[in-house]
């Protein structure tokens, strides 16, 4: 059957049934392979993304818990942050007698809220020392801004060692 053709057709007869075959393999096979293999790709790199956030979103929380101890916590409403301040100063230090206790104050802008409170304790050098570090080291409800010594004479007689201490929080608005 095939004998009354020349090789050159039968050899173009071939390339011509190759190139047919090789078409139809692509379309239904090696088409449907690039395309998964892209796929495969954009989900890899959507899984590096994800997991880059997942570790980012770790550092944040250690970020937070860090500028909470800065800064002082967050959401404690500023009626118990100077009750907490008021109860640190006579638990931990009785021998210190509290002065004066200034109301809150509260500045609001755009973005934040400021609430300041300010203690004012007598008491001899060593005991303001004590509880202006102690303060600083383990009173995380706020932070102090602001230590200040001074000296008040009491019936022209007694000098009284002061300490003010000035407290700020620090809150984003939302």
């Amino acid at each position: 059957m095939f004998e009354k053709y020349s090789f050159k057709k039968k050899f173009l007869a071939l390339l011509l049934l190759t190139f047919i075959i090789a078409i139809t393999a692509y379309k239904r096979s090696f088409s449907t392979l690039i395309q998964v293999i892209k796929e495969h790709n954009a989900l890899s790199e959507k899984i590096e993304d994800v997991n880059k956030k997942a570790n980012n979103s770790s550092n944040l929380a250690k970020e937070v818990a860090y500028l909470d101890r800065l800064i002082g916590k967050e959401g404690v409403s500023k009626e118990v942050i100077q009750q907490e301040i008021v109860n640190f100063t006579a638990k931990r230090h009785p021998k210190v007698s509290i002065n004066v206790l200034e109301p809150i104050h509260l500045f609001k802008d755009e973005s934040h809220t400021i609430i300041t409170n300010q203690l004012d304790v007598t008491g001899n050098v060593n005991q303001l020392l004590q509880l202006g570090y102690d303060f600083e080291k383990n009173f995380s409800d706020s932070r102090i801004v602001n230590m200040h010594f001074y000296v008040s004479k009491k019936n022209n007689k007694t000098d009284l060692l002061h300490f003010k201490i000035i407290f700020q929080n620090y809150e984003k608005n939302k």
